[in-house]
């Protein structure tokens, strides 16, 4: 069962990664209608956007590869570029995320929650990333975990949106849960997994690569 759900979660992660393109060959298409023309035409949002998807696609497809043991302990060099490669790509999609955030439909309670959600992506990157530095491991993929949870929340924004469309209320107001729903529900999962694996804060373990 866990195998089946990891493999569900790789598939999901590398299928949204491609949606990128779809976008960058027809600005106009998908959730894009529901920009004003203003938006769609200013240039820093327009460059946010880029970066925040363009990315973000890569911060999704490369990222579950970190999860690997068989890659951590047979290529640990890879592991290595791999996860540099996950850190700079997704601090760049959660700093213009949370640019972006700022121009999201729904209005406040929508924007309030991709801006945070960006904030929460950006800061379990980073503090991974100088957790790693600092050679505690067992921190760091605890705080990793949280990072790729936060990743994942375009994955789960593009499950829970079509579902919303089942239940009988605005779509303004669905799409407000969602935004903040998306990434929650994932950072809840994370909990968990790390909760499973023991408490590393709880521990207070060191180990080195």
């Amino acid at each position: 069962m866990k195998k089946i759900a990891w493999i569900l979660v790789v598939v999901l992660a590398l299928l949204v990664g491609m949606i990128p393109i779809s976008y960058l060959t027809d600005v106009k298409q998908g959730y894009l209608e529901l920009k004003s023309p203003e938006t769609r035409q200013n240039t820093f949002w327009q460059i946010g956007f880029v970066t925040h998807i363009a990315f973000g696609a890569v911060a999704i497809m490369v990222g579950w590869l970190q999860f690997s043991h068989k890659l951590l302990t047979s290529f640990p060099k890879w592991h290595r570029i791999i996860g540099k490669t996950y850190v700079i790509t997704g601090l760049l999609c959660s700093g213009a995320g949370i640019f972006i955030g700022f121009y999201a439909h729904g209005g406040p309670i929508a924007m309030a929650g991709f801006v945070c959600g960006g904030c929460v992506y950006f800061y379990t990157t980073l503090r991974g990333y100088v957790l790693i530095r600092a050679k505690n491991v067992v921190k760091h993929q605890a705080m990793m975990t949280y990072s790729y949870a936060a990743c994942l929340g375009a994955v789960s924004l593009r499950i829970f949106i079509p579902l919303s469309v089942l239940l009988p209320y605005e779509y303004t107001s669905v799409y407000n849960v969602v935004a903040w729903l998306s990434w929650l529900f994932n950072l809840g999962i994370a909990f968990w997994v790390n909760k499973k694996r023991g408490s590393p804060y709880k521990q207070g373990r060191m180990a080195a690569i």
